[in-house]
């Protein structure tokens, strides 16, 4: 028999690589199967904890060095017509688009203009809509140009003016169009792959404004539609310097410390409280008067240096600098919302640890 030898050389290679699959899909089984358990209450599965168990082990190593994502990208990916899932349509609205590049302009005959085109739109569905647009506007103010409306200084990038003719206006709105549906599509791609989704399908169909998404495996629909439906807000927090900062958290991390010290210290009757107590005072070597002695200046390397072995020093990541561990986030968040934090702690700095 010829090319014996390359058949059976094949035959392993793919055997191989049918295993290594399978091998990750069962281990991928597992650890939903894990989730499962834990969201199991009387019988009963909650979605929420089974999702933040899933959650909480993303990143996380679930066989040897892999983690569970690594896992979830290298099972076998079964599609929708044998796991099941999600198809998601979704639209840009072009109407939003052509109301922000007017300025929102409160000119009847435009805004009569946008809804007459919505209207047209459900019975003309393969007609763009910046061209009903135009038609109608065109019916309502036949002596009105556009440039009057679009002409803006946020559209002088775009070369709209006020001696712009009609077509040259609908041209950079129709280009605006695009490049939102574009943007879009990318946007929905970056969240879709972060998702954890096996093998997603992403793809926008031609001629229009929607976006088709397939989302395999996915049991979760109302994640998945806050995760596409969700508007990216940029927001300006004010930076504080750690110089600025460190001599609140001296002074919290003395509060803090004093009082675990003061709790592991605390005696089962009132005589031996005061004998304690008496004893505190006295001692050079306890935590609240070695944080005391260390916090004269209040700078940020003070800051760091004086609570070194405090409860806030045993959290930060690395000396002289205001860091936490993921996995000490928890426990961050807990003292910040203290009522020692809140009574210390400014107000802006508060809101970190909401």
């Amino acid at each position: 028999m010829r090319n014996k030898g390359l058949i059976i050389a094949l035959t392993l290679v793919v055997t191989a690589l049918c295993a290594y699959f399978l091998f990750f899909t069962y281990v991928s089984r597992g650890v939903q199967s894990k989730a499962v358990a834990y969201a199991t209450r009387n019988g009963k599965i909650d979605e929420a904890a089974r999702q933040h168990y899933l959650d909480s082990v993303w990143r996380a190593p679930v066989f040897g060095p892999f983690t569970y994502r690594e896992v979830r990208q290298s099972e076998l990916g079964l599609g929708l017509d044998l796991k099941g899932g999600m198809h998601v349509t979704l639209e840009v609205s072009p109407v939003e688009i052509v109301r922000a590049m007017s300025g929102n302009s409160k000119d009847p005959a435009f805004n009569r203009a946008l809804a007459n085109a919505q209207e047209a739109q459900k019975t003309n569905s393969s007609t763009p809509f910046t061209a009903l647009f135009a038609q109608a506007y065109q019916q309502l103010a036949p002596s009105k140009p556009l440039a009057t409306i679009f002409a803006n200084t946020t559209n002088k990038s775009r070369g709209i003016d006020i001696n712009s003719s009609n077509e040259k206006v609908i041209g950079a709105i129709d280009k605006e169009v695009e490049e939102a549906i574009d943007r879009s599509f990318n946007i929905l791609r970056t969240r879709v792959d972060k998702f954890g989704v096996n093998q997603p399908s992403i793809q926008r169909v031609k001629g229009t404004g929607r976006l088709q998404i397939e989302l395999p495996g996915v049991d979760n629909p109302d994640r998945v539609r806050k995760l596409l439906q969700g508007q990216a807000k940029l927001e300006f927090w004010e930076v504080w310097n750690q110089n600025e900062v460190g001599p609140y958290l001296v002074t919290l991390d003395k509060q803090l410390s004093a009082k675990q010290a003061a709790a592991k210290a605390a005696p089962a009757t009132a005589s031996a409280t005061d004998t304690t107590a008496t004893a505190a005072a006295g001692d050079s070597t306890s935590l609240a008067a070695q944080l005391a002695k260390k916090t004269k200046d209040a700078t940020a390397d003070s800051a760091a240096n004086s609570t070194q072995g405090g409860v806030l020093a045993k959290l930060f990541t690395m000396p002289g600098r205001l860091g936490v561990n993921l996995r000490d986030t928890a426990r961050m968040n807990t003292i910040l919302r203290s009522p020692e934090a809140k009574a210390i702690l400014p107000p802006p700095w508060l809101c970190f640890g909401a």
